[in-house]
């Protein structure tokens, strides 16, 4: 999965990104996690890569990275955020 590029505009700012559907007119903003997450996202991931990303980053536990990665792409999907490789 990545970012959906169509009509999806992102940009982080002091450690917080701000996310723009264009087509729904709608934004969201991110906390830090979020924001590896989102810079992550700008090329083809899993899960897990993205868990190990936040890991990385933040010496967190797995099972932590993976219980909140899995939260914010959820949300990400809930809002047709994504693209998939099948998609």
């Amino acid at each position: 999965m990545k970012l959906r590029t169509n009509s999806v505009s992102w940009r982080e700012i002091d450690g917080e990104t701000v996310i723009l559907d264009l087509s729904s007119s709608t934004y969201l903003k991110t906390n830090a996690a979020g924001s590896t997450i989102m810079r992550l996202l700008a090329e083809e991931r899993t899960t897990a890569e993205l868990a190990d990303g936040l890991v990385e980053e933040y010496g967190i536990p797995a099972e932590q990275a993976t219980a909140d990665t899995e939260t914010f792409v959820a949300m990400l999907r809930e809002r047709n955020l994504l693209e998939t490789a099948d998609s």
